[in-house]
């Protein structure tokens, strides 16, 4: 347990006086929307056949599915895409009310995008949601999302009020810049994506990818470095390449900045990134993250130089994104995955009821049924939150990549 953290903490829940264990004492409740409009008796929708809980509840921390823009009342996405903005935070707004939060409680943030164009304008809605302290996020623009949406939004909250918002050093919050650096809530460190333009001086480095790689990571380490941690201390890496061709290239540069123990990480292939980098990565890290102490490895799994099979932090398993190979089809690709997945979580002591927060990468989003037909048979009761999302490629033209949190 943290030094200083309560057994337990007594928080309000819709009305209801209860105790919840601490981040390292997790229990796992599924969190339904409870809307203004709607009765109490309504406001709790059934799982949505299996594919997805809207919200997962473990210790202090609240993982939100990704919401698109179709409103619950019509089942229609708003005209305009402000409106659609709109629309995708009020949804999640209705899962935050559900575990008793808002909008001032949400730590981590990812904003995907169907055009880079509508970057400017889903800002103006989006900042209006978070006038003070913001928190970490990630935007990305992607091929499609799943139901039409041009837009989604998925949030990870924290009732832990023991947050710091971070920026590093020479760098003050802009009223006008609608995220933080990076936030700690509790023993973990969010960090927003950061691109390969300086963090001061907002211009692109000289030279080809690897000069940008570099340049992006030493962004990344002036955010640890201002929240009192380094490289170490990162136990999951998110790494968005505008050209998958560069990723091998990538990893010459990205794997000198961790000396051992690299951190989980997923890589995938996006249409294109705010500001036009190349490049964007953003961390999770944590200081209980200790040399040769942190990394869970599956039976008859070698050491990688460029990341670790999952890493564990207290109750918390962060395991890397995992490619289908396997040939007959994206139902043959997402059991290998899942597979592979349910692999990292027995070597951490858990199983998919463990699992809080999926997210699952498609290179074509016509396999999204499909997909879910294998997927959903492996939570034999309410699934983690998820999000779902097109992207441009994957690594070695694999048809589908998935990552979880999990949590004991």
């Amino acid at each position: 347990m943290n030094k200083g953290m309560s057994r337990a903490s007594l928080v309000f829940v819709l009305g209801s006086v209860v105790f919840t264990p601490s981040p390292y004492e997790a229990d796992r409740k599924v969190i339904r929307p409870v809307r203004p409009d709607q009765p109490p008796a309504q406001s709790s929708a059934p799982r949505l056949g299996g594919i997805l809980s809207p919200g997962i509840m473990t210790g202090d921390t609240l993982y939100c599915a990704g919401a698109g823009s179709r409103d619950p009342k019509t089942g229609e996405h708003p005209e305009g895409f402000e409106a659609q903005v709109k629309q995708s935070l009020e949804n999640l707004g209705a899962v935050l009310k559900g575990a008793g939060l808002d909008f001032s409680d949400v730590v981590n943030s990812n904003v995907y995008l169907t055009d880079i164009k509508n970057f400017q304008a889903m800002n103006k809605v989006y900042i209006t949601y978070f006038p003070q302290k913001r928190p970490a996020r990630t935007t990305i623009a992607v091929p499609a999302l799943p139901g039409g949406s041009h837009v989604e939004i998925t949030f990870i909250a924290s009732r832990n009020k023991n947050r710091k918002h971070v920026y590093p050093a020479g760098v003050k919050p802009d009223p006008t810049v609608p995220y933080s650096g990076g936030v700690i809530a509790g023993d973990l460190f969010y960090l927003s994506g950061q691109g390969s333009r300086h963090y001061k001086t907002k211009e692109f480095p000289q030279g080809e990818i690897e000069a940008h790689v570099k340049q992006t990571m030493d962004n990344l380490g002036a955010i640890l470095k201002a929240g009192g941690m380094d490289f170490s201390h990162v136990v999951k890496t998110n790494i968005y390449l505008t050209d998958m061709n560069n990723f091998q290239r990538m990893n010459e540069v990205y794997k000198t900045y961790f000396k051992s123990d690299p951190p989980a990480r997923t890589t995938v292939g996006v249409d294109a990134l705010p500001g036009e980098p190349p490049i964007e990565i953003t961390f999770i890290a944590s200081k209980s993250k200790k040399a040769g102490q942190n990394i869970v490895r599956p039976e008859g799994d070698k050491p990688n130089p460029i990341l670790s099979p999952a890493v564990q932090i207290g109750s918390v398993l962060f395991p890397s994104g995992k490619a289908g190979f396997a040939e007959g089809g994206i139902e043959a690709q997402v059991k290998e995955v899942m597979d592979g997945l349910g692999q990292s979580l027995k070597a951490g002591g858990m199983d998919f009821s463990n699992v809080v927060e999926a997210k699952v990468y498609l290179a074509d989003i016509k396999n999204y049924g499909r997909m879910n037909e294998v997927y959903r048979s492996y939570f034999k009761s309410d699934p983690p939150a998820r999000t779902c999302i097109a992207i441009s490629k994957l690594v070695r033209d694999s048809q589908v990549e998935i990552t979880f949190v999990a949590a004991k």
